[in-house]
């Protein structure tokens, strides 16, 4: 992106703030009656009344007072903000709520779920309960490379996928009963052998990070396998281990947005994509999502106006109508009424909860 059109980007989100500290308190309704969501014939999401449902979402963190999620939950003061994070997400017209869980928390060893952490998992589910709120519960991730067992950095291939199928089961068989269980995400943008010259001679968190987080992670460090059949292979094993417990809830991964989407519409009850427009081609971004294919459905799992402008941003979510079956964004932990205009991230993300907000589908 060119230096003025960062400029003007810039611009706009000052002059915009300036002019928006004055946001009502969020208004909590009527709390939604949860019902399990299916998926209809033609590749919609609906509710067991058969009421059709737009999964309309965002991806819970807050760094500043919670941490990764389990870092400090069973502290009451944290799980409190967790709670109240959960109403202000309702209070921003949510109805679906991406959770992250790290695998070093939920295995105890290769072989032993921590049986106190799905304990607490059960009583987030409660909580997304109690606010109306389904989860989309993305596993196995690894986020700060200091945080992984030595023995999981030790594994080979067939190693790592067999913790990681306990790692699902016991997730999915603690959770299934819940009506609050929107879908299983097996992991946060998975590759293969990336990085990786020769087996094994890599990291299974590829790169650098982003911030001191690691999103990315190989599901295999042999540089001999094709991504697609490998990802094919995995899904199955992961998917398996689930439907052993749960036959119902939905199954996706969140896929960076590379590559064509339908490639996975067959191994998965629906794709998730992560895609971020860019203020210099938001029409390559329209025409990825647009090109998906009739059959596909199509949750936009990750995206904000972290690379454009907020308008730019909503040309984009106009540009694919009617070609996606979902969206979703990221909340921070900061209510929307205290982001006000002391830096540029905090207008950013005024800006996006209230594109959020107002853009809510009925």
């Amino acid at each position: 992106m060119s230096n003025l059109r960062w400029v003007l980007i810039l611009l706009s989100v000052l002059l915009w703030s300036c002019g928006s500290d004055s946001e009502p308190e969020p208004v909590l309704g009527p709390v939604a009656v949860l019902s399990k969501i299916s998926m209809a014939a033609d590749g919609t999401f609906v509710e067991r009344s058969g009421k059709t449902f737009f999964p309309w979402g965002l991806n819970y963190t807050n760094a500043e007072d919670v941490g990764l999620i389990e870092d400090n939950w069973e502290d009451e003061s944290v799980w409190e903000t967790i709670e109240s994070d959960f109403r202000e997400m309702r209070a921003l017209s949510a109805n679906v709520v991406r959770i992250h869980l790290q695998y070093h928390q939920f295995m105890l060893d290769a072989k032993t779920p921590n049986q106190k952490a799905l304990d607490r998992l059960s009583d987030l589910v409660a909580v997304a309960e109690q606010n109306g709120l389904y989860l989309d519960i993305t596993g196995l991730a690894a986020y700060r490379k200091s945080d992984t067992p030595l023995y999981y950095i030790l594994m080979s291939d067939d190693e790592r996928w067999a913790t990681q199928k306990i790692f699902w089961q016991s997730v999915a068989d603690q959770v299934k009963d819940s009506p609050a269980l929107f879908a299983y995400n097996l992991m946060n943008e998975p590759v293969v052998a990336v990085q990786c010259e020769v087996l094994n001679d890599c990291d299974w968190l590829p790169g650098e990070g982003f911030g001191g987080y690691h999103f990315v992670q190989n599901i295999s460090r042999d540089p001999d396998k094709e991504f697609a059949l490998t990802m094919q292979q995995w899904i199955a094993e992961m998917t398996g281990a689930i439907r052993s417990v749960d036959s119902e809830t939905l199954i996706t991964v969140g896929f960076l947005g590379l590559g064509p989407l339908d490639r996975f519409a067959g191994d998965l009850d629906y794709v998730s994509v992560h895609i971020y427009p860019d203020s210099d081609d938001i029409e390559k971004s329209i025409s990825y999502v647009q090109a998906k294919g009739d059959n596909v459905t199509v949750v936009i799992e990750e995206t904000s106006n972290l690379q454009c402008s907020i308008e730019e941003l909503g040309a984009f979510v106009d540009g694919i109508s009617g070609h996606y079956n979902g969206l979703m964004g990221h909340y921070h932990g900061t209510p929307i009424n205290n982001l006000g205009s002391g830096s540029i991230q905090a207008a950013l993300q005024k800006q996006f909860l209230t594109f959020f907000r107002d853009r809510a589908p009925d």
